[in-house]
This record gives C-alpha cells, structure tokens and sequence, in this order.
C-alpha cells in the first residue's frame, strides 16, 4: 500500500511539474494569535499569543483564474523551536469548492491529536462580504480570519485569528503537516501513516528539497507577543 500511494502521488506530481494537488498558489506574511486559554490547541501549544505566520493560499485542482475550486488556505508558524504546518481546505464537515476566499468557512477535516483531546480546527471570514475571487494572485490583503476548533460532540468555538497582512515573495515552500507538527499537536490516526506517503511522493515528484520543507516563518520566529504561555 504504501508504495502504491507514493508511486500514485509520484507520477502525478512529475506529470503536473508541480505539487500533486495544489499545485500554485501565493504566499503572504501574517500573524495567527491564540486567544481562548482554555481551548485543546492552546494547552498543546503552551499557553495564548501571536505568533508570526506564513500563509499559502491555493487551488486543489489549480483551475484558472477566479473559477471555483477546493481552495486551500497552509499556515506555517514555530512553536517551541518546532516548525508547525496546518492546512485547511474550504469546506466545514465536508470539503465544499468555493469562488472567493471570504465566501465559506475553511477546515482540516481530520482532527488533530491535542493535549489528549481530538480536534478539529476551522477558519471563519470576519468580512464575508469582502468575497475577492478565488485566484490566488487576486486575494487582497488584508485578510482576517477567526481560527475555530471543535472538539467531538461539541460545536465550533473561536479560539484566535488569522490575519493575512501583505504579499512575501516566491511561492517555494513546501507545506507538510506529517513532518512539521508540534509533539503536543499533530494529525490524529487512523489516516496519518497514509497522509504521510501522499506527501512523500509529491515531494519526490517534483524534486523538493529538505530547506523547502523547514524554512521558519517571517518575522521572529517563535516570539510571542502579547500574553505569555501559561
């Protein structure tokens, strides 16, 4: 199995000369804060803050232009000295394709394992009116959004912001959440192992190199500003 998943993601990968799902996207400096002590995510994490961030905002099929597509929204920060890569797709208990980047809520669909509890984490547009069209070059920054979590049997609760602040450059980081989790927050089984092929053989596909994988966010990583963990 593992070799036929790699294989499948692989080809694919070398066939689009670019990630197997996602394959361009725009990247942009931001900040994401914790703001709700008592939320699993915080406890994982050590406490409430802000954080600098680097954000990828991209198509899962790569169709042109404004034209509607599972759009994806991959966050990167540091925590603790480990680089931690969270992505969310459109969509809240399915994944939903979407025309503009503030028309629907975001998820990870499969929870995370934090802090022995099991969630699963959300963005919400603070100004879904503002529904600049889904082309990643086309998103005006900037963008605000609240981070969510809902834990099994509970609704969603806001837990912090995602704030897109300005455009950084070259898209040339490769998002992975399997290698770059958190040791007190990281995607739950049963479908980590799996996961982890799919990104193995992307990565392979298309040639990525390790400093794609580990290149920290802008700013001063790992810096909190604001309230200091608890």
């Amino acid at each position: 199995m593992r070799q036929l998943v790699s294989a499948a993601f692989t080809q694919l990968a070398r066939w689009r000369a670019a990630r197997a799902f996602h394959p361009r996207g725009e990247l942009f400096d931001a900040h994401v804060s914790l703001t709700e002590r008592a939320s699993a995510t915080a406890t994982a994490l050590g406490g409430t803050g802000e954080r600098p961030a680097l954000v990828r905002l991209s198509k899962g099929a790569g169709t042109p232009g404004g034209l509607p597509d599972l759009l994806g929204v991959a966050v990167r920060t540091e925590v603790g000295g480990h680089v931690l890569d969270v992505l969310f797709t459109s969509g809240n208990r399915f994944l939903v394709p979407s025309g503009g980047w503030a028309r629907r809520p975001y998820t990870t669909l499969l929870p995370y394992a934090a802090a022995g509890s099991r969630v699963v984490l959300g963005l919400e547009p603070e100004d879904p009116q503002e529904a600049a069209p889904a082309d990643p070059t086309a998103a005006v920054t900037p963008l605000a959004f609240t981070l969510t979590e809902r834990e099994r049997h509970r609704p969603r609760r806001p837990i912090g912001r995602l704030v897109l602040e300005a455009p950084h450059g070259e898209d040339a980081i490769a998002f992975d959440p399997m290698r770059n989790s958190h040791p007190e927050l990281q995607p739950a089984r049963p479908l980590r192992r799996l996961r982890a092929w799919a990104y193995t053989g992307s990565r392979r596909g298309r040639g990525a190199g390790r400093e794609e994988l580990e290149r920290p966010p802008s700013g001063h990583p790992g810096e909190i500003r604001g309230e200091p963990p608890v």
